[in-house]
């Protein structure tokens, strides 16, 4: 791979004041790497000491400030070019680039610092913001008028109690549709796949219509457009899981009011608290109409971690943490591998696995599988990410990979057999298996 770099000094932009050509082997550098190099290279050709410049951004030639912990093969083919502004020093890129973290505030503790748990967001859940107060039924409120800040906290809990089962069902239909779901938008649920949910939430009949919940999903996307830095056509009529657990109280409401009582009684839904709308929907909808089915999957998959599957896997735990490894879009030191599943997918995709030999919904419950240890999704933990795989997640995602492949190609062979060829055939084609980088195998496992 070879990179063509213009450098510049710091605050000139995109001008040319000396060229360099870097040759990258394979790429697997990250643009940190990049700016040193050049610079390195500049003082060579002016016979400078080799850290007499200092670079301070990586661009590209539109101008726009990269991330310098982005991996530059994952970004760049060979021939493409990019431009590094350097100064004298002594501190190395002083450029902000978009979504760079700043320093948090940290909180110390007896035992070090104070990290707030993952759940802290859901606890400070927003309802105001997010239209929930106005679901306070006004009956309610005229016998007391404290009630408002006791329904939403019921409400919360409700969300609290369900919240890794709603987690993993956001995360399963967010990925349906092949149509209308791509790699780079999986974090969001559009209006079809809220729909594909609705039909088997099977929330219709009492008087209420399907298309009541399109109503929901309306007045929710428009209050999820802030939560991406970027918005496009793609993103703008879509919903976040927060915007989704939103939905679904509105949701619950909607169905309260338009349900009859039984032998034509007078509704109650006016005297209902929304806190128990909500476990209704979930108790007489969720639980009967869709988490079985998941909890079938996870029981299914989980047939495959047998004892002797498990001594494989650990026998192959450090080519798999490589594997993992060189499907990083950045790699910043000293941080935990966590690796988003979006990044995972091109990986598979370049394998030949994913949109040949299992699609994007079969990918979802591989996914939900690989970060959930718990079979029964009543009791799934939610988690802090649910779609970044560390080494443990994507160990599972392999076993659930293996356990699909096994079926759907009707194998013979015992199951862990079948694992050490997907697993050698995964090595393989992420190059971490050197021994077999000559053969030319382009077939599936």
């Amino acid at each position: 791979m070879r990179i063509t770099v213009h450098l510049a000094p710091f605050g000139a932009g995109v001008e040319k004041e000396h060229t360099v050509e870097l040759f990258c082997g394979i790429g697997s550098q990250i643009l940190q790497w990049v700016g040193y190099t050049a610079c390195a290279r500049l003082a060579y050709s002016r016979g400078e000491t080799m850290n007499r410049y200092v670079p301070q951004s990586v661009m590209t030639p539109e101008g726009e400030v990269l991330d310098i912990h982005v991996v530059l093969n994952e970004m760049f083919k060979s021939g493409d070019k990019l431009f590094v502004e350097y100064s004298d020093g002594p501190t190395a890129y002083k450029a902000r680039w978009e979504g760079r973290p700043k320093t948090p505030p940290f909180q110390w503790g007896a035992a070090g610092e104070v990290v707030p748990p993952h759940d802290q967001w859901l606890k400070e859940f927003d309802c105001t913001f997010w239209g929930l107060d106005k679901l306070v039924e006004p009956a309610l409120l005229q016998q007391n008028p404290s009630f408002l800040e006791r329904d939403l906290k019921e409400t919360k809990d409700v969300f609290l109690q369900w919240a890794g089962a709603l987690q993993a069902v956001f995360t399963i239909y967010q990925l349906q549709g092949e149509a209308d779901v791509t790699v780079d938008h999986i974090t969001r649920m559009n209006i079809q796949q809220f729909r594909h949910f609705i039909s088997n939430l099977k929330v219709a009949g009492g008087g209420f219509g399907a298309e009541k919940a399109d109503e929901s999903f309306a007045a929710m996307a428009p209050l999820c457009r802030g939560s991406s830095a970027k918005m496009d056509s793609n993103t703008s009529a879509t919903i976040t899981f927060a915007g989704f657990l939103a939905a679904l109280a509105h949701l619950a409401h909607a169905r309260a009011a338009a349900a009859t009582g039984v032998g034509g009684a007078p509704n109650t839904a006016a005297y209902t608290q929304l806190a128990t709308k909500l476990e209704s929907l979930i108790n007489t909808c969720l639980q009967p109409n869709i988490l079985p089915d998941v909890a079938r999957r996870m029981s299914k998959i989980r047939t495959a971690l047998t004892p002797g599957a498990e001594m494989l896997l650990k026998k192959g735990r450090r080519l798999t943490e490589h594997t993992l490894d060189t499907c990083q879009l950045k790699r910043i030191k000293a941080a935990a591998v966590r690796v988003d599943l979006r990044y995972v997918c091109n990986h598979l995709i370049k394998w030949r696995l994913l949109n040949k030999e299992f699609n994007l919904p079969d990918l979802a419950y591989m996914a939900v599988f690989a970060k959930q240890t718990n079979g029964q999704p009543d009791q799934f933990e939610l988690q802090p990410h649910p779609l970044d795989l560390d080494y443990d997640d994507f160990e599972r995602l392999l076993v659930a990979m293996t356990h699909y492949l096994h079926q759907v190609r009707k194998r013979k062979e015992p199951l862990e057999e079948y694992l050490g060829e997907v697993m050698d055939f995964v090595y393989r084609k992420a190059g971490v298996l050197q021994e077999a980088a000559q053969q030319d195998d382009d077939g599936g496992p």
